[in-house]
């Protein structure tokens, strides 16, 4: 390969980091905690600290009872009252907000993540890679709760199944097939997503995106 053509690729590739790696969310939604006392429950999630910043997260469930102010959140390794969107991971990275609840739809949904969180968290054999970690916990919870919300392609550990399983995804309108090494998701709203070593490329049909395993983990519309 000549000089010319090697700075090409040099120069291609360092911009296709730095588009994958910037804020390429269009019409990007506030992260705020919902008013008001009636019972809501939020999904949410932060960047890891250096050098992992822009390639893995971790998520939380935040809820708070009809009547109260007080909010418990719901997370691997730091469960207990706790402000709703605050990074308590140390990291000090992105903060984003993937779902929130309130009412009715809220007040089930606490109640299942107390009868489903609180064994699961007991029995956690954790791993960083290919899971189950933090990302896991909120994958599973979601799909055991009826709730329908698309954590960030960051979140590694999210499609973990085990050696290979199969189930619906979170989002609530497709299906896949996991694996340590490969995945596929196929949905309505999903797209097509192919994970390999847990990082998946793809394309989300509803918000329209590119799916990408760096950054906001899409390059599109907002995914809530």
């Amino acid at each position: 390969m000549s000089r010319g053509a090697h700075g090409v690729g040099v120069g291609a590739a360092a911009l296709a980091l730095a588009v994958a790696t910037s804020a390429c969310v269009v019409l990007r939604r506030p992260v705020v905690a919902p008013g008001g006392d009636d019972a809501a429950v939020i999904v949410a999630s932060s960047a890891l600290g250096a050098p992992l910043d822009h390639i893995a997260r971790h998520p939380w469930f935040a809820v708070r009872e009809a009547g109260s102010s007080r909010w418990v959140r719901w997370e691997v390794g730091a469960s207990g009252e706790a402000p709703p969107l605050e990074d308590l991971a140390g990291g000090g990275g992105d903060v984003r907000v993937h779902a929130v609840w309130r009412g009715a739809r809220a007040e089930r949904a606490i109640a299942c993540l107390e009868r489903e969180a609180p064994p699961w968290l007991a029995a956690l054999h954790y791993r960083a890679w290919p899971g189950p970690n933090s990302n896991t916990f909120v994958d599973v919870m979601l799909r055991r709760c009826g709730l329908h919300a698309s954590l960030a392609a960051t979140a590694i550990g999210k499609d973990y199944r085990g050696a290979i399983g199969v189930s619906w995804t979170t989002e609530g309108t497709g299906v896949q097939l996991s694996t340590w090494l490969f995945g596929l998701r196929i949905g309505l709203k999903e797209g097509i997503q192919v994970h390999i070593l847990g990082l998946p490329l793809g394309i989300d049909l509803w918000p329209p995106a590119l799916i990408v395993p760096l950054g906001p983990g899409r390059i599109g519309f907002d995914d809530r």
